[in-house]
């Protein structure tokens, strides 16, 4: 039996994750969602490998500007966890900037991808296309 699809939003802004968690329950209607306005949690439960699936990729959104932490900052704490830990998620930056993050996507090699907010239908149908290519066989829609 396949899995349900994951996903772990992390984003200060509570509208941007109401956002999210719309689009994505309209695409995936059954995907578990987990939704932080505070990134030192999201870390916590990331640590304690919140993922009720374990065999199935958690897709992560995480917001680069947090006034408490940034993104860049979650990811040097992420980096930290181990491998088998790490190798439970599939990152994605959601950002409002239009900055480039080529120097970023390199030191960052967890990040898949880096999309502007707010997360809208067809990016979102993208991810979860690039994420099934990971692992086809363990997740569903």
């Amino acid at each position: 039996m396949k899995k349900k699809r994951q996903y772990l939003l992390v984003d200060d802004d509570t509208t941007s994750n109401l956002i999210c968690e719309l689009n994505i329950k309209k695409i995936d209607p059954e995907a578990e969602i987990r939704s932080f306005n505070v990134p030192e949690e999201a870390l916590s439960c990331v640590k304690d490998v919140c993922v009720p699936n374990k065999e199935a990729l958690c897709i992560l959104f995480l917001d680069i500007n947090m006034p408490s932490m940034t993104g860049w900052e979650f990811l040097d704490e992420f980096k930290r966890f181990c491998p088998e830990i790490r190798s439970k998620f599939v990152v994605y930056i959601l950002t409002s900037s239009i900055e480039d993050f080529t120097t970023e996507k390199k030191k960052y090699s967890c990040v898949r991808d880096f999309l502007t907010k707010p997360l809208m239908r067809g990016k979102l149908e993208k991810v979860i296309e690039d994420v099934s290519e990971l692992m086809p066989e363990k997740t569903e829609v």
